[in-house]
């Protein structure tokens, strides 16, 4: 155990320096008694992850809307609806201990909350512009975190994953039936929740298929 020479007392875990006086540590190093804390650790990881999806895609409708001369309206909704997303996951991640499946089910709700408003104005920026927003956001947030925590994440979601997968492709049946006026936003997500799922299927496979029975023979 390392000790401080100045105050006496004695510390377990990494630590250099005595966290009441920052005087220099001495002794061999033990193990801490408390395990690490991995639900904050994830947490910080989840809060970075989603302020860089929220970023990226704010700098893709950005880019887009220059690009195909995109009205102002539309974009600056668009972007308002990012920011506001951001916001209100993030109180979720910071208050809410199993923060990842709150998070998974929020973007399925947002989607129906999406479809809703189409059923109810019909009005087109929501099928051309937000469903696959919200697709996109979905996946780049999944696919961040299936990139940092690996098999584990996948293990305790893969059934999320794979809604979210089928979600991408959603879009696409929505430019089929007509109901977009530019498609280029609903092939990128498609595109995207398509080399998602290969990603999963190449380096996952064997958690995804334990995961994937369980789901079938419960």
């Amino acid at each position: 155990m390392k000790r401080c020479g100045k105050c006496g007392v004695g510390f377990t875990g990494d630590l250099d320096r005595c966290p009441l006086c920052q005087a220099e540590l001495t002794g061999e190093a033990e193990p801490s008694a408390f395990p690490k804390n991995e639900v904050r650790k994830s947490g910080a990881v989840a809060l970075r992850v989603l302020a860089f999806a929220t970023g990226a895609c704010l700098l893709v409708m950005l880019f887009l809307g220059r690009l195909v001369s995109l009205p102002g309206d539309i974009v600056l909704t668009v972007c308002l609806g990012l920011v506001v997303n951001y916001l209100f996951v993030r109180n979720i991640l910071v208050h809410t201990p199993d923060f990842l499946r709150v998070v998974v089910r929020y973007f399925l709700i947002v989607l129906a909350i999406a479809a809703l408003w189409y059923l109810i104005t019909r009005n087109p920026v929501v099928t051309t512009f937000v469903i696959p927003g919200i697709c996109l956001l979905a996946l780049v947030f999944d696919a961040v975190l299936v990139a940092v925590f690996r098999g584990t994440f996948v293990s305790g979601y893969a059934k999320y994953l794979l809604f979210d997968v089928v979600l991408g492709l959603i879009p696409l049946v929505l430019v089929a039936l007509g109901l977009t006026t530019w498609d280029v936003l609903a092939n990128v997500s498609a595109l995207v929740a398509s080399v998602f799922l290969l990603a999963l299927v190449v380096f996952t496979r064997k958690q995804l298929a334990d995961e994937v029975r369980k789901l079938f023979s419960a």
